[in-house]
């Protein structure tokens, strides 16, 4: 048993050491795999990067761990490459702040507060950092969408793209984390049941206000389109929370009447663009409702 003081008595034993190695191996991988499939991980599911430091972090006391997760950076420089150091190492420190967390025995909404601020911020980094490193023009890129929405602003679009793209992998990374941590029995805080999900009526009444502000302002001659941009911010969160408010209440339902094959698509129609209104509007429903009454 190794042991190390660092004001209070920690001890990292042997099968720490090992597991740390085994993730720090698997982690190396993955940047062969990018490597190997022209920086095809990195480009399509750059979330797999936290995993290793993920599971590990849970599971091993917080020096181990943060030794372990400086040596995947250190992995970085060997074996990726330059583009890749952003996306890794942002995997990296979720990751390792997401473990750690779970081996305190944070809520689950800590752990996705944690995933998305670090991933929010990776994305706006990158994106800000790769721009100016290799000279690239957003307004270029960016016109093309200005012909169809010629009021928005380049700075709230780059915000609303980071904070989704945020809110997605922090979603997956918490689903898919829980299903490894219980398939490989290491204790994690259990993930609120679908059943017991209740909506904060005050969430939904701001909710609504945001989309009725924002519906109403394109009409209103005295707001500017500086305002408009600035209310598009909340009416993109009000929807997204209203989204996943009628998510959890198919899923209730299907649960409820006995038809959970049901189930995939009530996930899966959450996301579909256009279909994904009646979740919206199912969600409004329910969280406006009163309480004991079924929407």
């Amino acid at each position: 048993m190794l042991s190390m003081n660092t004001g209070k008595k920690v001890h990292i034993t042997t099968r720490d050491v090992t597991r740390g190695a085994m993730a720090a191996a698997i982690y190396a991988l993955l940047l062969f795999l990018n490597q190997q499939t022209a920086l095809g991980v990195e480009t399509a599911i750059p979330w797999l990067f936290i995993f290793p430091i993920y599971l590990y972090a849970a599971a091993s006391p917080f020096q181990a761990s943060f030794t372990c997760a400086l040596a995947m950076i250190l992995e970085t420089f060997l074996f990726g490459g330059f583009t890749t150091w952003f996306y890794s190492w942002t995997g990296i420190l979720s990751g390792f702040l997401a473990g750690a967390a779970i081996r305190k025995g944070a809520s689950g909404q800590v752990r996705l507060a944690i995933l998305f601020v670090c991933q929010f911020a990776g994305n706006l980094l990158t994106t800000l950092v790769w721009a100016g490193l290799f000279d690239m023009d957003l307004t270029e890129d960016f016109a093309l969408i200005q012909k169809y929405l010629p009021w928005l602003d380049m700075r709230i679009f780059i915000l609303i793209f980071a904070g989704v793209l945020a809110a997605m992998t922090a979603v997956c990374v918490h689903l898919v984390g829980a299903a490894l941590l219980q398939r490989l029995n290491i204790p994690c805080p259990p993930i609120t049941p679908v059943s017991r999900i209740r909506p904060h009526r005050s969430m939904v009444w701001l909710s609504a206000a945001a989309l009725v502000l924002f519906a109403v302002c394109g009409n209103v001659v005295l707001w500017s389109e500086e305002a408009r941009n600035w209310l598009l911010l909340p009416a993109i969160c009000a929807m997204m929370y209203l989204d996943y408010l009628g998510c959890v209440r198919f899923l209730q339902k299907c649960v409820a009447t006995g038809h959970r094959s049901w189930a995939p698509v009530a996930v899966i129609g959450a996301f579909v663009p256009g279909l994904q209104l009646l979740w919206v509007i199912q969600g409004m429903l329910w969280g406006l409702q009163k309480p004991g009454v079924n929407a």
